[in-house]
């Protein structure tokens, strides 16, 4: 995730005042001007890159992971790429860091962006989706409109970016409240009225489509490049692109956070006494790593028709010496996932049961106060 110190670096970078405006892309030609709201041509993807934070199913239990990045061959575009696995989740996504101060896109008619698929020809197998906030939290609920990003073209073995005629565009009624995977019923699509405060943007790739898991899912090793994600609006027959006026850029609006916890941008506190007990419990029962640990032994029991103590102490502490070089490093560690899992074991219980009961409270005083529930979120 982005920190304070980030945004110091954005603040730095946004002395010049004339930076903080996204600059227009396209052509006089084009009935549609966009702006790229991560200003690669000038601010470069490095700086772009630090503006996403990860969102991966690892915080619903699964095993998936990626990453935004600059491009490795130096080109002016991000790359998010990675693994999807469909064990305990199913998706992957990068957003921005929450900001304090929201942009104002309601000028605007939708979300226009320039990608391409490099990692294979089957980006239907998956389903895409454009995210935006129009709440300063974290919560789940967020507006989501899906596309299907064009495959990249090849140059003697080297991706091309996309044409102009390739430009996804998304107009703000295609966006629909979204719970988890699931559209909340009976709510309208996102309005330009709404976009006059949105706190975030970010992607998601999934196997969750409208309709559930996808049966055809592509699982596996993806990789996107961002060649700009932005803005767009219609120019009418006798305008010019540079007769409209830019939004502020992502990374201007990241400065706003600088010198502040991204707890503070978010209105809520991590110095509660709930939060400091609750921290290394959290740690210990959602650990990333066990998780990991626990769907390469499910591989060893399925794949070889071992028992939990084969896969874990016999070919586990194999691996583990091998990796370690070491036979008494490699049970010592052994020794402290297994003391670690039987800790999270024991704890799991009781907390599922305080979650429920949480929730359970939740869906009281909100049907005491009148309020519309939510659906039940489904995986």
């Amino acid at each position: 995730p982005a920190t304070s110190a980030f945004a110091a670096a954005a603040a730095g970078a946004m002395t010049d005042a004339s930076m903080a405006v996204a600059s227009p892309i396209g052509s006089d030609y084009s009935s549609f001007v966009s702006w790229d709201l991560l200003d690669l041509k000038r601010g470069g993807p490095e700086a772009a890159a630090g503006a996403f934070e990860r969102v991966d199913d690892v915080v619903m239990g699964g095993i998936s992971s990626s990453s935004m990045g600059a491009d490795l061959a130096g080109r002016a575009c991000l790359v998010w790429a990675g693994k999807c696995r469909t064990e305990g989740g199913g998706f992957t996504g990068a957003r921005s860091v929450s900001l304090q101060t929201p942009l104002d896109l309601s000028t605007f008619d939708g979300i226009a962006m320039s990608c391409a698929l490099e990692s294979d020809d089957e980006p239907s197998r998956r389903t895409w989706k454009a995210t935006l906030r129009t709440q300063n939290n974290r919560g789940e609920v967020v507006y989501q409109a899906t596309f299907v990003p064009p495959v990249a073209k090849q140059l003697r073995g080297s991706p091309l970016a996309p044409s102009d005629e390739e430009t996804i565009r998304l107009p703000w009624s295609a966006f629909k409240l979204v719970r988890g995977p699931m559209v909340v019923p009976g709510v309208p699509p996102l309005s330009a009225d709404q976009c006059k405060s949105v706190f975030g943007l970010g992607l998601i790739m999934s196997r969750f489509n409208a309709q559930g898991p996808m049966p055809d899912f592509r699982a596996g090793a993806f990789r996107l490049a961002i060649h700009s994600m932005g803005v767009y609006a219609a120019m009418d027959k006798d305008s010019s692109f540079t007769d409209y006026s830019g939004p502020t850029t992502l990374l201007a609006a990241v400065a706003g956070n600088a010198g502040k916890k991204e707890t503070e941008n978010t209105g809520r506190s991590s110095t509660s006494l709930l939060s400091i007990l609750l921290k290394p419990l959290i740690a210990l029962v959602f650990s990333e790593s066990a998780r990991r640990r626990g769907r390469a032994r499910a591989l060893l029991k399925e794949r070889y028709k071992m028992g939990e103590l084969a896969a874990r102490f016999k070919y586990g502490q194999a691996l583990k010496a091998v990796r370690l070089g070491d036979s008494g490093a490699a049970a010592a560690e052994g020794l402290m996932e297994l003391a670690k899992d039987m800790a999270a074991a024991v704890v799991t219980l009781p907390l599922k049961g305080l979650f429920r009961a949480l929730q359970g409270i939740s869906r009281l005083v909100k049907t005491l106060k009148g309020e519309k529930q939510l659906p039940p979120l489904r995986r």
